[in-house]
């Protein structure tokens, strides 16, 4: 088989039809399957989309197990954040919770009435079929929802303060949300188990006070109907940045707080490699082996495992690590692995990589990629292990020639405020904290690893940008 002719898989789970054949199992997905973990939070790329299908893969196999799945696009969650009513006031956390409810409820009923086979039904059962003749099998989007809701809430009010401690009571009775869960409750409580799984909630997100309440409203949502029987649940796949912004919006964080954190080691990042090797094996007439990488990829790159070299660049997610894998493959010319093709990938990927962390953080940070731009142009060929002072120094020129039209950035530069731009680069990746350890030793930590107070005393940047800006391969100590 010509190592050109791998075919890494779509990079959206969504569109891999070939995903749960090289599906990597993990304690993550063990502990997601037995309905444990409620909130799933991972980096982008880290496969938390992965994880929703294989999950809903096994429900679906289980009995009486019924799954609802929301993956609100793009398109509907930019209309309902460029509503101007729901701008200027309505848009509060309690109207999107019961707007959720709503939405959920009804997904539920109509999902439960179309799969009754039986000509006879009664009782909830009965309503729900009738919910899903009426809707035509599907509920309503998200959008159509809200427009009901709110044209119903707005022709009794002109703001939903003037409800005052009613207002939850109002919007209950508005949305027949009574209704809707007795229902929903009670087909639960008879034995039908219920799995809300809700997916890609970043996309259209633009972290404003209005989009952060829909995310609020759901959770509150969720929570709620999940307290209704033990036969309900729910599990959120959700990206970090974003579930830790909401915590910090919320005063009722600690229900938030049952969550598994997606991470990767090299050998579970080298399994997702190997999974996929074996499969294109498989399509080409080949038996798998136990160790398909080697067949690829070469077995050093300088004085480092390959492995070891693969991994080092990327964020531990397995994305990066496919496609940095597909940039390389599809250069190799033959079937044997080649050492120079490898290195030569390496800075494609690195700009790749880079343009994809601007984008990660284009809502928190819009216009990050003019920082790395002017860093790779005006800082070419520096070496990429700083002292503070060295990186003290790179960053002020940053904010003192760098034009950024945006307010967070506006902010820094006008506070000149070093140490926020500095932390800003060690959340996000670009930067990890060296740390000099006992006896000689050391060590870089990075954000994404895990938990870790930097202290920034000295830095890196990490190794899958250094390609993209422009360092020196390697630090050069001077001789005594």
């Amino acid at each position: 088989m010509n190592i050109a002719d791998l075919n890494w898989g779509n990079d959206s789970a969504e569109k891999d039809p070939d995903l749960m054949e090289y599906f990597v199992d993990s304690d993550a997905y063990n502990r997601v399957k037995n309905l444990s973990k409620e909130i799933v939070i991972g980096r982008k790329g880290s496969g938390k989309s992965a994880l929703r299908k294989r999950v809903e893969r096994h429900f679906e196999g289980l009995k009486n197990h019924h799954i609802v799945s929301v993956c609100p696009k793009h398109n509907a969650f930019r209309s309902i954040l460029n509503d101007p009513d729901l701008k200027k006031g309505f848009g509060q956390e309690i109207f999107f919770q019961q707007t959720w409810i709503r939405q959920l409820a009804l997904d539920s009923l109509c999902l439960l009435g179309h799969s009754e086979k039986s000509s006879y039904c009664d009782g909830s059962m009965a309503f729900a079929r009738d919910v899903s003749l009426q809707l035509n099998r599907t509920s309503k989007d998200f959008v159509e929802n809200i427009s009901e809701v709110l044209k119903s809430v707005k022709a009794k009010v002109g703001d939903l303060g003037e409800y005052g401690v009613s207002i939850e009571k109002e919007l209950r009775n508005i949305a027949d949300n009574d209704s809707l869960e007795h229902h929903l409750a009670e087909i639960a409580k008879s034995g039908a188990q219920i799995v809300f799984t809700v997916d890609d909630l970043d996309l259209g997100w633009d972290n404003s006070t209005t989009a952060n309440n829909l995310l609020l409203g759901l959770l509150a949502a969720m929570n709620h109907l999940k307290s209704l029987t033990p036969n309900i649940h729910y599990v959120i796949f959700l990206r970090e940045d974003v579930y830790e912004i909401l915590l910090t919006k919320t005063q009722h964080s600690d229900k938030y707080r049952n969550c598994e954190r997606i991470r990767w080691e090299k050998n579970g990042l080298v399994s997702v490699l190997n999974e996929r090797i074996n499969y294109n094996r498989k399509q080409h007439g080949l038996s798998s082996i136990e160790n398909p990488f080697e067949t690829v990829f070469p077995s050093t790159i300088g004085t480092s495992n390959t492995d070891n070299w693969l991994t080092e660049r990327t964020l531990s997610r397995p994305r990066e690590l496919i496609q940095f894998s597909r940039y390389y493959t599809e250069s190799v010319t033959g079937e044997a692995p080649e050492i120079e093709v490898l290195k030569s990938s390496e800075k494609d990927y690195s700009s790749w990589k880079l343009d994809d962390l601007s984008t990660e953080y284009s809502n928190q940070y819009p216009n990050l990629s003019a920082v790395f731009s002017f860093w790779k142009t005006k800082f070419f060929r520096h070496k990429y292990h700083l002292s503070r002072a060295e990186v003290s120094g790179m960053i002020l020129d940053i904010l003192a020639e760098c034009t950024i039209n945006d307010q967070w950035f506006a902010e820094i530069s006008d506070e000149t405020d070093v140490n926020t731009m500095l932390r800003i680069l060690y959340e996000i990746g670009f930067l990890g904290d060296f740390v000099l350890g006992g006896d000689g030793g050391s060590q870089t930590f990075y954000s994404y690893t895990g938990r870790h107070e930097p202290i920034l005393n000295e830095v890196q940047i990490h190794p899958c940008f250094r390609k993209a800006v422009n360092t020196v391969d390697r630090i050069r100590l001077k001789k005594p």
